[in-house]
């Protein structure tokens, strides 16, 4: 879910914090086995709600595949609604970690307090389980923000109050607001962003030393159980003492309209009469945003925090607890502690609905949208347009980089989140939406009206060039199962276009590519390579041979191509790309440009549960080595060549592995690149003949920003071309 700009950097601390009590992380990805899931960082679209924390500003396109009946927003859908989880479905995830995860030696206590503090936080008043010392030592610090105020109680375990550990009750949502500091009302700074990292690193190593000293696991884990079970008897009889004093008065639930409207003869029947009050309330809701010119807020009451006067410490905000979208069960309580015991191994290790698996997967591979094909992004409080795309329906209809929305159909968007705005502009094809836009040199604000239409998103997609004779591009964003053959397809058809009927070079451009399925990863590289090693994969599993790695080599193929390459990579390039990244590095094929990758060596593998076909337990299981024989975990692929996203060089602080909580720690330091030594050589000839920098400062307010980083990989594969030919 997309932030306001500012918040979302403060929101590393309460993201850490979330993940320190145990909070669930949902992961997107691909097919197992899986070599990487999807990095909190990058652009996505918004329109498939699957937007993820990035520390720069956020972006995502604007269009969208939603049809009426769809939920409100995505965040909304209740991917576990009907399933059964109890604690032998518990017991099994706990089986599996035993059997198969990567580490025969885990952290136990670390996940038996986030399996507790989890299922704590499905009450619908928040508790958690502290050490005594954290609690004392924190209270009242200034990045704690009245987080640890509220009351304590002995945390009781077998008849008797467990020595240092309390159960705290967690402030109610207006206080905390109340208490929160005024944020800055524009993007942080790269230093600011490091300064919070490291504040909230320091948080968790004075947590995690609060723990070290205490003896929690299963059996208190249990006893936190059995305080849930109870505490959740008494909400339950809460709630039906209320629903009986609401039907005795004649009240009827808001948004209850279909059951207060009484059947009429001949008239609709129960479900229509169901589905016109769901479409009533959307047109409801419409309306009052229409009116207000705000969206993802409920009305003033809840946007006022500070009136003046004081919250009580457990005061709640009108929208109370947005993150409770269902009734407190005993079923999501051994459910979100399956999910926090996993996360606190690693944090890509989860439990996920099925339902959920296999959307995430859809949306991975090819597939269309209908909108109008531009990349938004948001600054400070503004929706700025990153992009048109070239030849979809806003580049056709004049909508420029840098233009500023005010407007869509006339209604007021500022202060939106991004997800909002794109609501807002997606819509069916051959419709119009008219946007009303701020130029900079136009005195005043212009409307244009764009038609929307279905707008192909492809995991491979090729081109040539322009100014580059020669020389080929090939995005891939992801690695699902056709992706080989159709990055075969694509080079083909690039050679065909290009002059002599072969390619002089390719830049396989991996940026923003999350990774996917491994063998998909060897595949590619092997497409590059005629020997070598690609990969090894090491795991606890005892493989063919006896021994515990798996090597995979390339293979002599008449097919594989020979032309020079360059990887291009960024910091959401992760795990199956960083595969084929290091393999092309290390094997000497390959130059890497750009920056560094996102340092994911860990490969996930899927396991469908025996006691139920509703969910996978995805499970770390092994780790990558490259063919240096060394593990980029949290190190990352190094590039060869450093290339910031922007003409004017300065590289983003970046998002990565070493950024999430729980990570895997690093093994060794990364390897030196075979491709080092002609790196001299090649920036002098990018010195002498290269484009990239007078292309990206031809126009000073082109229609569509240059890619810098790609502009420059052409460079450098100019000159890499002409360096291995020997001219």
């Amino acid at each position: 879910m997309t932030q306001p700009t500012a918040l979302r950097h403060w929101a590393l601390i309460a993201a850490i914090w979330l993940s320190i009590i145990g909070c669930k992380q949902e992961p997107t990805g691909s097919d197992g086995p899986v070599a990487g899931d999807s990095p909190t960082r990058g652009a996505a679209l918004a329109a498939a709600g699957d937007q993820a924390f990035s520390p720069e500003e956020p972006t995502a396109t604007a269009d969208g595949d939603k049809t009426d009946e769809d939920e409100e927003d995505d965040e909304d859908v209740d991917y576990w609604k009907g399933v059964r989880f109890d604690i032998h479905n518990f017991e099994e995830v706990t089986d599996y970690v035993t059997t198969y995860y990567i580490d025969d030696k885990v952290d136990h206590q670390r996940a038996w307090v986030a399996a507790a503090n989890s299922a704590l936080g499905v009450l619908e008043q928040d508790f958690e389980v502290l050490p005594k010392s954290f609690l004392d030592g924190r209270r009242g610090h200034a990045d704690e923000e009245g987080r640890l105020d509220g009351d304590t109680q002995p945390f009781v375990c077998a008849g008797k109050p467990l020595d240092g550990v309390v159960l705290h009750r967690i402030p109610g949502s207006l206080y905390l607001k109340h208490k929160a500091k005024k944020r800055p009302d524009r993007r942080l700074t790269d230093e600011e962003i490091l300064d919070l990292r490291q504040r909230a690193k320091s948080r968790y190593a004075a947590y995690r030393k609060g723990w070290d000293a205490m003896s929690f696991g299963r059996d208190e884990f249990l006893c936190a159980m059995e305080l849930v079970k109870v505490r959740l008897g008494e909400e339950q009889q809460r709630r039906a003492a209320k629903a009986a004093a609401d039907a005795k008065a004649g009240k009827t639930a808001p948004g209850d309209t279909a059951k207060a409207e009484p059947k009429k003869k001949g008239g609709r029947d129960e479900k229509d009469q169901k589905a016109a009050a769901v479409q009533a309330t959307k047109a409801a809701k419409a309306t009052k945003t229409a009116k207000t010119g705000k969206a993802g807020e409920k009305g003033d009451k809840a946007a006022k925090v500070d009136d003046g006067k004081v919250p009580g410490l457990y005061e709640e905000t009108p929208d109370v607890d947005k993150r409770r979208r269902f009734e407190p069960d005993i079923h999501r309580a051994w459910l979100a502690a399956a999910s926090a015991y996993l996360y606190a191994l690693d944090p890509h290790s989860a439990v996920i609905a099925r339902k959920q698996w296999d959307e995430s997967t859809r949306k991975t591979q090819d597939s269309s949208f209908e909108g109008i094909g531009a990349v938004l992004t948001q600054r400070e409080k503004r929706t700025i347009v990153e992009n048109p795309m070239e030849g979809l329906p806003a580049w056709r209809a004049g909508v420029r980089a840098g233009d500023e929305i005010q407007k869509v159909d006339g209604v007021e968007i500022g202060g939106w989140m991004l997800h909002k705005v794109v609501e807002r502009i997606r819509g069916k094809k051959n419709t119009t939406v008219t946007l009303t836009i701020a130029r900079e040199g136009e005195p005043r604000p212009i409307e244009i009206a764009i038609v929307r239409a279905h707008i192909p998103i492809k995991n491979v997609t090729g081109k040539m060039v322009p100014e580059y004779p020669g020389v080929g591009h090939v995005k891939m964003s992801g690695f699902v199962p056709r992706s080989a053959r159709d990055l075969r397809d694509a080079v083909e058809d690039l050679a065909k276009q290009a002059p002599g009927g072969k390619l002089e070079g390719l830049i396989l451009d991996l940026r923003r590519n999350s990774g996917g399925l491994l063998n998909r990863a060897i595949d590619v590289a092997d497409m590059f390579l005629r020997s070598g090693r690609i990969v090894s994969v090491k795991s606890r599993r005892k493989v063919r041979g006896g021994g515990n790695e798996e090597v995979y080599t390339a293979h002599d193929d008449k097919s594989d191509y020979d032309f020079p390459v360059v990887v291009l990579v960024d910091d959401g390039s992760a795990s199956a790309s960083e595969i084929v990244a290091s393999a092309l590095q290390e094997n000497g094929r390959a130059l890497v440009v750009g920056m560094r990758t996102f340092g994911k060596a860990s490969v996930q593998t899927l396991f469908e549960p025996a006691l139920h076909l509703d969910y996978y337990i995805k499970l770390t299981v092994a780790r990558y080595y490259g063919p240096a024989g060394q593990t980029i975990q949290v190190t990352g692929v190094h590039p060869d060549i450093e290339v910031a996203p922007k003409a004017d060089g300065k590289m983003p602080v970046g998002f990565r592995e070493e950024n999430l909580t729980n990570h895997l720690e690093p093994i060794n330091a990364p390897p030196p690149s075979p491709m080092a030594p002609m790196v001299k050589s090649l920036d002098k000839c990018v010195e002498r003949e290269g484009k990239a920098m007078k292309i990206a400062n031809r126009t000073p307010k082109p229609q569509i920003l240059p890619d810098f980083q790609m502009l420059r990989a052409a460079d450098y594969l100019k000159c890499l071309a002409r360096l291995q030919a020997g001219r």
